[in-house]
């Protein structure tokens, strides 16, 4: 019995990974929801509580993120060796000149076309799992980026509403100051003691509305600050939620192109095989996916050039470091697996 490779501790370790991200975003917005309301108590926030929990949730979105990623690269893997095996099967010097330390193992052994299908059937299995991943991320992300942003943009108009008490009670203060100095200059040059004492008590009762003004603006302020800090602290998770959204819709658009490139080297593979490779029953999720392929008339075509765009926009998004590498860097070592 032929024993293929076997993604399941990898697809494991990404699905909780992404479960514990999705339980941060929900308690994150939560947390946001509540602040953003009108009636909330600005004094009450736990500010270290809360920057906790969105720095938590950003490292779990990253967390699920390299995971994701290692498993598309490891299933593209897994799929060009697939692809070298079956070339070597009509054509024994496939891969033997390749420079890159994938082309000189693989050259130096045949696989049997029971063995390479039943990788393509592992990778499709762990496809399934894998796009099923993504589908629940972005639904989730996309939801948590509108409520967030939502929320967010409720605690900045807070902090613009108190923005403009702030500015009013400035401009009332210093409104009264031209009628202190006229009070306060009129008191020197009275040449009565009753107008000395009307200009005196009008001078007091306008430093005393000043005074009181500027207690108004000092107790505005603190509730300022924490909106302010507020927006500082889920701006970034914003910020952060629109860039997963962006990596999750390159790596879900690799793996179509990738899954396509799959099942067609399959089907070649099972087609050629002779004899003819027993039938077996194939799981639900990867019956589904060839049954989606066989359905698409488009299915198939212009694969390699949909790939490398598909490709392209994967590495520029996910991999830019990968574009500036020096041709002399990018090759592997002896000692290295490649990257595809």
């Amino acid at each position: 019995m032929v024993k293929a490779h076997s993604f399941d501790g990898e697809i494991d370790k990404a699905r909780a990974a992404l479960d514990d991200a999705i339980k941060g975003m929900d308690a994150a917005n939560a947390g946001l929801g509540s602040n953003a309301k009108g009636n909330g108590r600005l004094e009450a926030i736990n500010f270290p509580v809360e920057e906790a929990l969105v720095r938590e949730t950003i490292a779990l979105l990253g967390r699920w993120k390299t995971l994701a990623l290692s498993l598309v690269k490891q299933l593209d893997s897994l799929t060009a060796t697939a692809d070298l095996q079956h070339r070597r099967l009509f054509d024994e010097k496939a891969g033997i000149d390749t420079s890159g330390l994938l082309g000189r193992r693989i050259g130096q052994s045949h696989a049997k076309p029971t063995s390479i299908a039943a990788d393509l059937e592992a990778a499709l299995a762990a496809s399934a799992s894998l796009d099923a991943q993504f589908k629940a991320a972005r639904l989730a992300l996309v939801r948590s980026f509108r409520d967030c942003e939502a929320h967010l943009v409720r605690v900045i108009e807070r902090r613009q509403h108190i923005d403009f008490e702030i500015e009013e009670v400035q401009r009332r203060a210093d409104g009264l100051i031209p009628r202190i100095f006229d009070r306060r200059s009129s008191i020197s040059s009275a040449h009565d003691a009753g107008s000395r004492s009307e200009l005196e008590a009008e001078y007091s009762r306008l430093t005393a509305e000043q005074n009181d003004l500027h207690e108004q603006e000092r107790a505005l302020q603190p509730g300022r600050a924490a909106l302010q800090r507020l927006i500082d602290i889920y701006e970034e998770l914003v910020n952060v939620l629109n860039v997963q959204i962006a990596a999750i819709n390159a790596m879900a658009g690799k793996l179509a192109i990738d899954i396509e490139q799959r099942i067609a080297l399959l089907k070649a593979v099972t087609s050629e095989a002779v004899p003819p490779l027993p039938s077996t029953e194939r799981p639900t999720a990867v019956a589904a996916l060839i049954a989606a392929f066989e359905a698409n008339v488009l299915a198939g075509h212009d694969l390699a050039s949909r790939k490398a765009r598909a490709d392209d926009i994967f590495t520029r998004r996910l991999e830019p470091h990968l574009l500036a590498m020096p041709a002399a860097d990018a090759e592997p070592s002896e000692e290295t697996e490649p990257e595809t």
